[in-house]
């Protein structure tokens, strides 16, 4: 039998830590969850095709998040501190990831074995699009500008989300889900 996956069961979290010892905030206050692949292609003249082939180069994710206006929902704070301060270059970037919870799996890393679920880890630029106050609503936009690193997000022995990364997954920068090349 089939199941439907429940809206909450995709969910982005927010580094506020370091990236070497991130703290993830759940962004929960979210009215939408759109994640765009934003596909680019290249057509190419091949001297035994009639018309024009359409070949697939990479994607460019990014994930526009209509936040609710709720002060002291770390969430909104954040993305109020990033309007308000209009942050541009590198304190405009943030990591994110993206935890698929319909997906469980389990890796191994160094003869450790992380179970949780299926994960891409990522640095955006997290850019403010507009302040709604008449619908309470900060609108952040996170545009992917990197490589997406697959692995296992689970809960460590303090009950702190963790990611774990992939490494047998992860290919080179020629990657369909690289940013550039």
């Amino acid at each position: 039998m089939s199941e439907l996956v429940k809206k909450y069961k995709v969910a982005p979290f927010i580094n506020t830590g370091t990236t070497a010892a991130p703290v993830w905030m759940r962004v929960k206050k979210s009215t939408s969850f759109d994640l765009n692949l934003n596909p680019e292609t290249q057509d190419f003249e091949y001297i035994a095709d009639e018309i024009p082939t359409t070949e697939l180069l990479r994607y460019k994710p990014s994930l526009s998040l209509p936040i609710t206006m709720y002060k002291g929902e770390a969430d909104y704070d954040l993305a109020f501190d990033k309007f308000f301060n209009l942050e541009t270059g590198t304190d405009a970037k943030v990591e994110l990831m993206i935890v698929f919870f319909m997906e469980s799996d389990s890796i191994t890393v160094d003869e450790t074995e992380y179970s949780g679920y299926k994960a891409w880890r990522t640095e955006t630029v997290l850019s403010v699009q507009n302040l709604n106050s008449v619908d309470s609503t900060i609108t952040v936009q996170a545009d992917f500008s990197g490589s997406i690193t697959r692995g296992v997000a689970y809960k460590n022995g303090e009950n702190v989300i963790t990611f774990a990364e992939d490494t047998s997954s992860n290919s080179s920068s020629d990657d369909a889900l690289t940013w550039g090349s």
